[in-house]
């Protein structure tokens, strides 16, 4: 009998400290930010791409953020797809600083799993983040044919990272560390374009230079914060753990 009792109490035991351990898992908000210049813009079929603002040497900035703890939403054995909770937002501006185009604020988005994903390639070492939130996204008017006022709608605007020697991802989570000099120099691609009726198009085209990793536990407000366990807790747990040594002794 004693047997038994001492066994019940290893068992709660074991038990309560698993449930205390995954209280103290990491329950952050991962935040990217980044940075890089246009260094080419394409189009088709436009009498003028100069007229929509943008220009060599613009830098296109902006961070996108989403919650660790949740799952991703699609992909396969090397790819994980997360789509939820993603807060995406950038800008581009002239060197001098003025805003050429900003985005909206996709907190308000209620459709924002379907437009925004973030793809984490482990057999590829793909880092990748693809906005379609074309509800949401403004387009941009320049000129074409007889009109000053042509309007291209936002298409996409995508940012693209990769190592060939595919040594940076272990597997598909999200990175909660990223350093650029770890990836090609010719694959930290940054994309934002513009389309309308007819095949016309317009390719901002960027190189990233600056992509930085934060994360903030949403409850606490503190960077890389661990969730507390209670008081109460603890003190059960010290009682559970008195009251079996006394059982076993006896």
């Amino acid at each position: 009998m004693k047997h038994l009792t001492s066994q019940f109490y290893s068992f709660l035991l074991i038990t309560l400290f698993s449930f205390s351990a995954s209280m103290v898992a990491q329950a952050s908000i991962v935040t990217y930010t980044f940075s890089g210049t246009v260094n080419e813009i394409d189009d088709k079929k436009l009498d003028d791409p100069d007229s929509f603002g943008f220009a060599i040497d613009d830098i296109i900035s902006g961070s996108f953020s989403v919650d660790n703890s949740l799952a991703s939403s699609g992909g396969n054995n090397n790819k994980a797809e997360y789509t939820n909770g993603i807060n995406f937002s950038f800008t581009v501006a002239s060197s001098n600083g003025t805003a050429v185009y900003t985005s909206e604020d996709t907190a308000s988005d209620t459709n924002i799993s379907n437009d925004i994903k973030i793809t984490v390639e482990d057999n590829k070492d793909k880092f990748k983040i693809e906005d379609k939130d074309t509800s949401f996204r403004s387009g941009v008017v320049g000129n074409q044919g007889s009109s000053s006022a042509f309007l291209l709608d936002f298409d996409k605007f995508k940012i693209e990272i990769q190592d060939s020697s595919k040594s940076v991802f272990s597997d598909m989570s999200l990175p909660l560390s990223l350093d650029l000099n770890d990836f090609d120099n010719d694959h930290l691609k940054m994309e934002l374009k513009f389309t309308a009726s007819g095949g016309k198009e317009l390719k901002v085209l960027g190189a990233l230079s600056l992509l930085s990793v934060s994360t903030e536990n949403p409850s606490i407000g503190g960077t890389d914060a661990a969730v507390p366990i209670p008081a109460g807790a603890w003190l059960f747990l010290s009682a559970i753990a008195g009251l079996g040594l006394f059982k076993q002794r006896r």
